[in-house]
């Protein structure tokens, strides 16, 4: 299946629709400016089409909102990954990942990974860490939920955790995308 084929298939009945309905706007914003015999009303050209531009722009960047994921971890020892967009369909915008450490006690270490693919076909590299220990993860003035920063890309980010200390704990977390 083409790209465009891939994308067909992804697109839901809704979204068909809004889309029929922007070219449609644009299609008739088109049509007012025709005189017949090929000539175009050059009085109406800038402002029919521009407005209707102007509305199918507005209507796609509503569309463009905050989206979010997000699920459990129980902890085995090992890394595991919380969060993988391997093979994005196109350059994407992850946001932050929040952790919820509340779970933690003395005794307790575990480690967050950030691995961004930075190439077609290429290996997924470390980007950044951050270790947590003790009672909430050693947030201080009572803080239970970390927050990782996350940037845009293309090729592929994974974010994973390891408990390497105390007992294995369960952690919830989060993601914010944009688009």
């Amino acid at each position: 299946m083409g790209r465009a084929g891939y994308v067909l298939a992804l697109l839901n009945l809704e979204t068909w629709l809004l889309l029929e309905c922007w070219l449609y706007k644009l299609c008739w914003a088109s049509d007012e400016m025709k005189l017949g015999s090929g000539l175009t009303n050059q009085s109406v050209a800038g402002a029919s089409l521009s407005v209707a531009v102007q509305d199918v722009f507005d209507e796609v960047n509503s569309i463009l909102t905050l989206r979010e994921t997000g699920n459990t971890v129980t902890a085995d020892g090992t890394e595991q990954i919380m969060y993988i967009n391997n093979a994005p369909f196109g350059e994407f915008r992850p946001i932050a990942l929040f952790l919820d450490l509340n779970n933690m006690l003395l005794g307790d270490a575990t480690e967050v990974r950030v691995y961004y693919r930075l190439f077609t076909g290429a290996a997924l590299q470390l980007q950044d860490y951050a270790v947590f220990t003790g009672l909430n993860g050693g947030l201080p003035n009572g803080r239970e939920v970390a927050i990782v920063e996350l940037g845009p890309n293309r090729y592929g980010l994974q974010v994973t955790l390891q408990q390497t200390a105390g007992t294995n704990r369960t952690y919830r977390w989060k993601v914010h995308v944009e688009g």
